[in-house]
């Protein structure tokens, strides 16, 4: 059973005249007729009744139709998704983020993104950033967003979406509360909370090593995995901080965000993917966030010139 010929079929079921269709489908009416031949052959029934007056159909023949039309309209579904497959606006997409880029970066990308591709569908998770790393690599996350730097990982392709400035996170009661900018030497002899280095081991020694230039051995009296949760011991006076910029700006604790006088490296996020072999989608999603976040970075920094 071939596909055009239950095309004929149906257009003939539309109009009950061979003559007719063959001239709308562009077929000779000898040839149309050895199609619905060939197909009445094959399922072993008659689907018309035909005399010189009128063609008609036969109880088969209306029971065929009405099947024969939902299965071409799911067939055209499925050639319409395989093509939206292909180009990418079809499919799941796994993505890990850190808190950071959940709150700006991730939602934005998504929203613009949805806009262009409406069948698409996510899956989003909040994943520490050695985690997402392991998951991409092993293929159970298709896209991540985390804090560089991250070491070498061949089997990733990371692209730096976003910078931003560190900055010193005090107490709001603390002497260097006051001061909208500090050099890291004033913070010399406080104790401090840190980035736990198993969760980001690369972002860690980043901090460390800033510490390092500037002539700073750290107290360090607590760690932990997630940003909010440094701001907080912050808060109740556990130490003071190094984080960037975005990680204090939505936060409502009692701390002040100083400015970094010293010439240190700044704070970046990248958008990274598994090398080799990739849905469609997962490269679709990837051209427009590097597109896009691009473009946001030269605005602003035009806007601060």
């Amino acid at each position: 059973m071939e596909l055009r010929q239950i095309r004929s079929f149906l257009s003939i079921a539309e109009t009950l005249h061979f003559g007719r269709t063959a001239e709308m489908i562009h077929l000779s009416q000898p040839a149309l007729s050895l199609q619905i031949r060939a197909l009445e052959d094959e399922i072993g029934v008659r689907l018309f009744e035909r005399n010189r007056r009128k063609t008609a159909l036969t109880a088969a023949g209306i029971a065929f139709r009405e099947e024969a039309t939902g299965a071409l309209l799911r067939l055209d579904q499925a050639v319409h998704k395989a093509k939206l497959a292909a180009k990418g606006k079809l499919g799941i997409l796994r993505i890990g983020f850190i808190s950071t880029a959940g709150n700006e970066i991730v939602p934005t990308i998504i929203r613009q993104f949805r806009e262009l591709n409406a069948e698409v569908e996510f899956s989003l998770r909040n994943i520490l950033t050695i985690d997402q790393i392991q998951m991409l690599e092993a293929g159970s996350l298709d896209i991540g967003f985390f804090r560089l730097p991250i070491g070498e990982h061949p089997g990733l392709e990371v692209v730096t979406v976003h910078r931003e400035p560190f900055v010193l996170v005090v107490p709001s009661s603390h002497k260097l509360a006051k001061r909208k900018r500090v050099h890291l030497r004033e913070a010399s002899g406080q104790d401090f909370v840190m980035y736990e280095r198993t969760y980001a081991p690369g972002f860690h020694d980043l901090i460390f090593g800033m510490l390092r230039d500037a002539g700073i051995i750290p107290n360090v009296r607590q760690t932990a995995g997630e940003m909010p949760m440094l701001i907080s011991l912050v808060d109740s006076g556990m130490g003071v901080a190094i984080l960037p910029a975005s990680a204090v700006k939505r936060s409502v604790a009692s701390v002040v965000a100083c400015e970094i006088a010293d010439k240190i490296p700044m704070s970046e996020i990248g958008i990274a993917v598994r090398k080799g072999n990739r849905a469609p989608v997962v490269d679709n999603f990837r051209s427009l966030a590097l597109e896009k976040l691009r473009h946001a970075r030269s605005v602003l920094f035009a806007n601060r010139r």
